[in-house]
């Protein structure tokens, strides 16, 4: 029950957020877009490691809207390691910087999961704790075009939640469709 709670208010956040945002379109056909993999990535919050991510894009005149997954571990395979997964519903805008530098921004809603090892009571008993909640991803790609379909650049983003905020930064690859 509380994921398909979820699933309806990412989904009403992003319609109404769409609405808020409209300016003149391009064109009126929800289109593929890109797909983007960051998959040298860090990130910090309560602790620190490292991170992967990915998304795939679609193009609803200027709007974007993107599918984006995320994980994350601490490294630390022997012991005990914190580690994040997410699952996000994006909107963005992409703003050319030059004729070959071009940047997306992002903002939306999802869900987001934290696994760590501490106290699990008030008597003192450690152990593992498993957290799930709503999140808010923000998230800014600088690329720079390396031909009419590929990009490369620098991902920056975070994760505003109830459980454990954090922020990441990585390598961006990116497959774009083909442009007239």
């Amino acid at each position: 029950m509380g994921k398909h709670f979820v699933l309806s208010g990412i989904i009403v956040f992003l319609i109404g957020f769409q609405g808020w945002s409209q300016e003149e379109s391009v064109s009126e056909n929800f289109s593929y877009r890109s797909f983007s993999i960051s998959p040298l990535g860090i990130y910090s919050g309560g602790s620190s490691g490292w991170a992967i991510s990915g998304d795939v894009s679609f193009d609803y005149g200027k709007n974007i809207f993107s599918l984006g997954l995320g994980a994350g571990t601490q490294g630390n395979y022997i012991g005990r390691s914190d580690s994040f997964n997410e699952v996000n519903l994006l909107y963005g805008r992409s703003f050319a910087l030059s004729e070959k530098v071009f940047t997306d921004v992002f903002v939306g809603g999802g869900y987001f999961h934290f696994n760590t090892y501490g106290l699990i009571d008030a008597t003192g008993k450690k152990g593992e704790i498993d957290e799930s909640t709503i999140g808010f991803p923000l998230g800014v790609k600088f690329q720079l075009m390396l031909g009419q379909r590929y990009s490369m650049g620098i991902k920056l983003g975070g994760n505003i939640n109830s459980v454990q905020s954090l922020v990441t930064t990585g390598l961006v690859l990116q497959w774009n469709r083909k442009r007239e």
